[in-house]
């Protein structure tokens, strides 16, 4: 199911939801996911500037998917980001310096 999310108390209601879906207390889910209990306890409160690599390691632990939804454009435009730089390298024409009389 997708929940739209636009503020840091719904992604808080969702963490808290997944948790006790699972039946977890928080302390205990706290230290199962790596991090402290105190972090898990402020990103359910809400709390704005919590850690994203944090935030992400606990949707893993939850099974919490994100995904983001772009224009085509965007989308693109990531895709070709999110290439290897070889392939990167392929894409972009460089044109030769010219050689001006000095």
């Amino acid at each position: 199911m997708n929940i739209p999310i636009s503020t840091p108390q719904e992604i808080g209601r969702l963490v808290r939801a997944a948790r006790k879906t699972e039946q977890l207390r928080q302390d205990d889910a706290a230290g199962a996911m790596g991090v402290s209990d105190v972090f898990l306890w402020k990103l359910e409160k809400g709390s704005p500037g919590v850690r994203l690599d944090k935030l992400l390691q606990v949707f893993r632990a939850l099974g919490i998917k994100l995904s983001a939804e772009v224009s085509d454009d965007a989308a693109a435009r990531y895709h070709v980001l999110m290439a290897p730089e070889a392939t990167r390298a392929k894409r972009r024409k460089r044109q030769p310096v010219k050689d001006t009389p000095a």
